[in-house]
C-alpha cells in the first residue's frame, strides 16, 4: 500500500503549503508531483566550497496537464551570511523513472552577494532532482552552468548532480505527465 501525500510529505521533509499543517503537504490532485526540501555543501568546483545550499519544490501536473506549485531556494555563505534567497511559482512539471525537473519563474527574491542592480525577479530557472528511492537524492540546478546570464527554457535544467545531505524528494507520476 501507497503511503498518504501526508506521510510522504513528513518523511520527506517538504516544506508545508499555506494553511497546511508544519511537515505536511497538501493532498492535491493525482498526477505527476516532485516535492520535497533536501540540502548540502557546495563541492569545490561550484564556485563558493562549503556553502549550504537548500532546495524545497512542491511541484504538481495534475490529470489534464496543467502544472502548479511553488519552489524556494536559499544559500548562505560558510559563515552563515545570506548569499542568495528567492523563490517563485511553477510553470513546468517532469517526472521520468525517479528523476524529476520543475520550471519557474522567480517572483521574490533578494542577492545581497549580486552586483549592484542586478534583479532575477521575472526571470525563469529550473530545478533537477533524483529521488534515490533507496539510496542517496540529488538536486541540480540551471544556473549552475550558466549564471544566471539568460532565463532556462521552460521544462529545462542540469542533471541532479550534487548528493543532497539532509532532507529528501519525492517524485511521483508517469514520464512528461
Amino acid at each position: 500500500m501507497a503511503p498518504s501525500a501526508a506521510a510522504t510529505a513528513e518523511a520527506v521533509g517538504a516544506a508545508s503549503p499555506a494553511g497546511a499543517a508544519p511537515g505536511v503537504a497538501a493532498a492535491g490532485p493525482p498526477g505527476t508531483r516532485v516535492v520535497g526540501s533536501g540540502g548540502a555543501r557546495l563541492p569545490g568546483e561550484h564556485g563558493r566550497p562549503g556553502d549550504p545550499v537548500r532546495f524545497t519544490v512542491d511541484g504538481r501536473l495534475s490529470p489534464d496537464g496543467v502544472p502548479s506549485g511553488r519552489f524556494h531556494v536559499n544559500h548562505l555563505t560558510t559563515e552563515g551570511e545570506p548569499f542568495a534567497d528567492f523563490e517563485g511559482r511553477i510553470d513546468c512539471v517532469l517526472a521520468a523513472d525517479g528523476l524529476g525537473v520543475v520550471t519557474g519563474v522567480i517572483e521574490r527574491g533578494d542577492f545581497p552577494a549580486a552586483p549592484p542592480g542586478t534583479d532575477l525577479v521575472g526571470r525563469r530557472v529550473g530545478i533537477s532532482v533524483r529521488d534515490g528511492r533507496h539510496g542517496q537524492d540529488a538536486i541540480g540546478w540551471s544556473w549552475s552552468t550558466g549564471g544566471f546570464a539568460q532565463d532556462t527554457l521552460k521544462c529545462n535544467s542540469a542533471i541532479p548532480f550534487l548528493p543532497i545531505e539532509h532532507g529528501g524528494y519525492r517524485v511521483t507520476g508517469v514520464p512528461f505527465g
